[in-house]
């Protein structure tokens, strides 16, 4: 009688394993794959463990502006940029949390306009995030996080999206089954290249304008946890910003200057001090919001400058690693002068 019982039992648990993880499975499966977050969040996994020597997190003005492979180019330098369109500072104290768990960078750096992203997050835009995030106890902490107000339905169908994604089924491609099995990679470790150009109106004296922006509790908050991850780690932090004529200003520039003194952290303001400048007619893919692949450029060698002198970074690395990163510096150029 108690061994029927304990077969009983033990086939139960099978089952619930076994419908857990095909749940699991097929909710990823119905994710859609081919959107920038999805890549970039799905792509750090992809990452060989302790391979990343610098964490860039930021917006879409940072995964438009700070390029992996040639920060790789010019001091040989492995780097990811974890992004995500509009990203709250919550959103990337989560993400840093997941990269953390395979990577021990030896610079994180914060771009600082995720500082002033303080309207609510739309549901969609929280879920490009949370959906391509791997089932852990750091995903499940988010989605019961006040501070994304999600309702009790919303953190279900978060968990398990497969109930949202349901629908797509006959949209299912190949490609959608390989990068659920095999993952979904990101082509430039986070960067999202683009050669338009789209003229932005030029102004040069926008970085005199200001504005009623504040440093918002939410924001020192997570900013606060961010920096205390970085210290249990031991990993130096230093804030950036990245040139931007549409959402940068005075008053932005010197509250994070502010802050960044009181804390002791290093403030690097691109606005400010390029030293080969953006040119707005050039090198903008749409008006000035987001640079294209000549703008990034720029940002990215002054980047690599800045952290080789002030920061001393070993980037001795794996045969492995090292062809990674070169076969990614070979396939940017190859996409960027391809027709």
């Amino acid at each position: 009688m108690k061994k029927s019982i304990t077969k009983s039992v033990i086939a139960f648990l099978v089952f619930v394993f076994v419908f857990i993880y095909g749940l699991h499975f097929f909710s990823k499966l119905m994710i859609p794959k081919d959107e920038a977050t999805a890549e970039i969040v799905s792509g750090l996994y992809q990452q060989k463990k302790d391979s990343i020597d610098v964490l860039v997190l930021g917006d879409s003005s940072t995964y438009r502006s700070v390029n992996p492979a040639i920060l790789w180019e010019d001091n040989k330098m492995t780097s990811y940029v974890i992004g995500a369109s509009s990203a709250r500072i919550y959103s990337l104290y989560y993400l840093l949390e997941e990269a953390l768990k395979t990577q021990r960078p030896k610079l994180v750096v914060l771009e600082a306009n995720c500082l002033f992203n303080t309207r609510d997050y739309t549901l969609g835009n929280k879920r490009k995030i949370i959906d391509n995030m791997k089932l852990s106890m750091n995903k499940i902490n988010m989605i019961q996080d006040n501070v994304l107000h999600l309702t009790k339905k919303e953190m279900l169908s978060t968990l398990f999206p497969i109930s949202l994604y349901h629908n797509r089924y006959n949209e299912l491609t190949k490609d959608d089954v390989m990068k659920t099995i095999y993952g979904n990679d990101s082509e430039f470790n986070g960067f999202i290249m683009n050669k338009k150009v789209k003229p932005a109106k030029s102004n040069p004296y926008y970085m005199e304008n200001t504005s009623k922006n504040q440093l918002d509790e939410i924001s020192k908050k997570y900013l606060a946890k961010i920096e205390n991850l970085c210290k249990e780690k031991n990993i130096p932090m230093m804030y950036l910003k990245v040139p931007g004529i549409r959402e940068w200003d005075k008053t932005k520039n010197e509250l994070v200057s502010a802050y960044a003194q009181e804390k002791g952290i290093p403030y690097y303001d691109m606005n400010f001090k390029l030293k080969d400048p953006i040119d707005w007619s050039k090198d903008t893919i749409d008006k000035g919001i987001h640079l294209n692949a000549d703008g990034a450029s720029k940002v990215t060698h002054e980047l690599s400058e800045y952290v080789r002198e002030h920061y001393n970074i070993q980037t001795i690395k794996s045969d492995e690693v090292n062809s990674t990163f070169d076969t990614m510096l070979k396939n940017y150029y190859d996409k960027l002068y391809k027709e």
